[in-house]
């Protein structure tokens, strides 16, 4: 008989390998993305738990079908040497994770574990003694090695404590709340062995399933404890992790209510199951007392008749039942570990299958006096006719021989008894076993599809905040995702061709305000022009005159040239060329454009340009950006003001990806940027709308305003791998500050 609650045990063994694996997969994916030793040793630390909880079920299936103890003793020597494995890679866990310096130490148990490891392989084992026909595994001790478990318990020990030890001194929420989880989680696996230690000597099912509670929490505890970053905000309520993802959201709810489920069921058909094979045993051992007791009833002695106190009774002579045809009749229906006998009505064992064993005192066993009262039954009790502890607990089913006051008892092992029910119970527990792995594959598979395809989506809603109206969702899928796939390409379709249109006429703006200057700056080229070439016919002859027209009417065309190209440049739509640009060149071009409209608005222009370093950048497209942003500040300022346009050079701190175990070890990169600060003393920017102002469409002007001229900027510095800051107080004016690399290998 398989119990409710070692069923309810070996799911639970289940749930911990399956949380286990999943640890394992989750933290080597993160070790070849971030080459972090921390998650190289987590997966190490992992997969040995998850090898252990695996050959623990596998043992406890060999167990319950009463397989070759050849086959334990393989799987208790196997599990045993991945616990010494799996106890140093907690050791080596524990050194990269506290920075623990004692390498003297770490190596020292490195060679006591590789001892151990040899003491375990040429160690002979020694059941433990199951006294009382224990449902599920006890498992074994090693007569010349140190037990296993000391390792393992002693270093998930020593980690709970330091990590509570770091908790302690830890300064943010969040950091104290991982270590804590983390900590409190390492401290349960002690405990668990402690439990199953109990479970061994005293066969209470409740501590073995008690102790896999613990190690099913201690799995998921310290896999939050690892895979949150202490400076996420999830970190604040570790257990809500859970609710990040879609895809644990679909596990827990769909996966685990049918694992739950088809748990329940099991339970309940494997119950029903062994009831009535129960009964049915129970019922076949009774036909077989009775027909014994039948048969020898059918066998007559010497009638006697005795009076005491005015009555008479009958008794048969015992001396003259054929004993040698009881006899026979015993030894054959003694099958395997059945044992069959008859006891007399003193209570001694009247005939037996061993003849050595007539005459044996048994009165002081309840099923006797049963049986001698005149009562019939079944019952479980300890025999006094077998020497193993496996054996002693027994079957008994008892007849009484009314004939001759005799009584026939049927006993068998419990173990050997129930062989047919823990097979049949196993046997329903490998085919679910095997049902969970293929609906956990199954609806992972499903989850991760809908994951995925979800991820995408949100990937490309990201990319069209970002202004890329060029990205495409792929996902192949004909379902509701799918649709809402194509359905979200139709729209970044259409938009994109909108935001090619406002584009349009957002340079069109920008060009009438720059045509206007233009009109002012080619004025003048324009009328030295027209002077000299009207006195040239005059003046021909004159050498001097030729020579200061030879040096002024170039001189004015290539400014008119040059004006003509930065419109141009502004104004064609164009692929990004990357060529090596002058930022202050730029800007020196844009300032003498707007230099009418500045003037114009009573705008004073105050320049501080540093001396830079050309940089690799596509000069058309940071024109279009700085004009964007000189233009908006102009027209901030409609009752005057400064505009103040500045560079600089310096460097930056890029911080690379940080390991959520190691947070204080991010990568630090310096990088060589060009700076460009340009102020204005205008209207300012209400604090409310700072977040919004690169939002594509939002605008605050009136009338003219499309809301597309700084989210193009935006797009411009970033596919330059730059940076836009503002700030901005209301009525004191707007500072936007760009940051561009100088590096070489700039890709737009």
């Amino acid at each position: 008989m398989i119990p409710t609650l070692a069923i309810i045990t070996i799911f639970l063994q289940i749930f911990t390998a399956s949380i286990t694996i999943s640890g394992v997969y989750s933290f080597v994916m993160r070790y070849l993305s971030k080459k972090v030793s921390d998650d190289y040793y987590l997966s190490l630390i992992f997969l040995t738990f998850s090898i252990y909880g695996t050959i623990t079920i596998v043992s406890q299936m060999i167990y319950t079908l009463g397989e070759s103890t050849n086959i334990r003793f393989f799987l208790y020597k196997l599990g045993s040497i991945v616990l010494v494995l799996g106890a140093l890679a907690v050791a080596y866990f524990l050194r990269q994770k506290f920075k623990l310096r004692s390498k003297l130490i770490f190596n020292g148990f490195f060679v006591l574990c590789l001892i151990e490891i040899f003491m375990i392989i040429r160690s002979p084992l020694n059941l433990v003694e199951n006294v009382k026909g224990l449902a599920i595994d006890p498992g074994v001790h090693f007569l010349s090695a140190f037990p296993p478990e000391i390792f393992w318990v002693v270093l998930w020990s020593v980690l709970g404590i330091r990590y509570i030890l770091s908790a302690r001194s830890a300064r943010l929420l969040g950091e104290k709340n991982i270590f804590n989880l983390a900590g409190t989680s390492s401290l349960l696996i002690p405990l668990s062995f402690i439990l199953s230690f109990a479970y061994s000597r005293s066969g209470e099912a409740y501590f073995l399933a008690a102790s896999w509670t613990m190690n099913l929490c201690a799995a998921v505890g310290f896999f939050l404890g690892n895979i949150i970053s202490p400076r996420e905000e999830v970190a604040k309520f570790p257990l809500s992790y859970f609710r990040t993802r879609i895809l644990y959201k679909l596990i827990l709810i769909f996966i685990l209510l049918i694992i739950i489920l088809l748990e329940a069921t099991t339970i309940a058909t494997i119950n029903l199951n062994q009831i009535s094979l129960q009964k049915a045993i129970k019922s076949n051992y009774m036909s077989l007392a009775r027909s014994i007791a039948d048969r020898i009833e059918g066998e007559y002695g010497t009638i006697s008749y005795s009076d005491t106190g005015g009555s008479e009774y009958v008794t048969y002579n015992l001396a003259k039942l054929d004993k040698a045809f009881i006899q026979k009749l015993i030894i054959s229906e003694t099958v395997g570990k059945r044992y069959v006998y008859v006891v007399s009505p003193e209570g001694k064992l009247f005939i037996g299958p061993d003849p050595n064993e007539t005459g044996r005192d048994l009165s002081n066993l309840d099923v006797v006096k049963k049986v001698l009262a005149g009562e019939s039954g079944n019952d479980e009790y300890l025999s006094e006719f077998f020497e193993k502890a496996e054996d002693k607990t027994v079957i008994g089913t008892f007849v009484p021989i009314r004939k001759y006051k005799l009584g026939v008892i049927v006993e068998e092992p419990k173990w050997e008894a129930y062989a047919e029910i823990r097979q049949v119970s196993t046997n329903t527990l490998i085919f679910v076993i095997v049902g969970i792995f293929l609906t956990v594959s199954v609806g992972i598979f499903f989850a991760k599809s809908i994951e995925s395809s979800i991820k995408e989506v949100i990937v490309g809603t990201q990319a069209v905040r970002k202004g890329d109206l060029s990205y495409k969702i792929k996902i192949d899928s004909i379902d509701e995702i799918g649709q809402l796939a194509d359905a979200f390409n139709s729209m970044t379709r259409e938009l994109k061709q909108s935001q090619e249109h406002l584009i349009s006429s957002e340079k069109l703006a920008s060009l009438g305000t720059m045509a206007a200057g233009m009109a002012h700056e080619i004025k003048n080229p324009l009328v030295s022009l027209r002077t000299f070439t009207q006195l040239l016919p005059q003046r021909y002859e004159d050498a001097e005159f030729r020579q200061k027209f030879s040096q002024v009417v170039p001189a004015e065309i290539d400014k008119i040239n040059k004006i003509a190209e930065s419109l141009l440049r502004f104004g064609r739509p164009h692929k990004p060329e990357l060529t090596t640009a002058n930022v202050n060149e730029i800007l020196e071009e844009i300032i003498a454009l707007f230099d009418n409209e500045a003037r114009k608005n009573n705008v004073r222009i105050t320049t501080k340009l540093a001396e830079l370093p050309k940089i690799t950048a596509d000069a058309g497209q940071l024109s279009q950006a700085f004009v964007n942003i000189i233009l908006n500040s102009i027209q901030a300022m409609n009752k005057g003001g400064e505009l103040t346009v500045k560079t600089d050079v310096g460097e930056i701190i890029k911080l690379g990806p940080a390991s959520p175990e190691t947070p204080e070890q991010e990568e630090a990169k310096a990088v060589k940027v060009v700076f460009v600060e340009i102020s204005d003393t205008g209207v300012g920017i209400p604090e409310e709308n700072l977040k919004s102002i690169f939002d594509p469409f939002f605008t605050t002007k009136e009338v003219g305003g499309t809301g597309m001229g700084l989210p193009i900027t935006l797009r411009i510095i970033e596919e330059h791998h730059g940076s836009i800051k503002v700030r901005s107080q209301v009525g004191k004016g707007t500072t936007f500050l760009i940051t561009i690399p100088q590096m070489q290998d700039v890709k737009v």
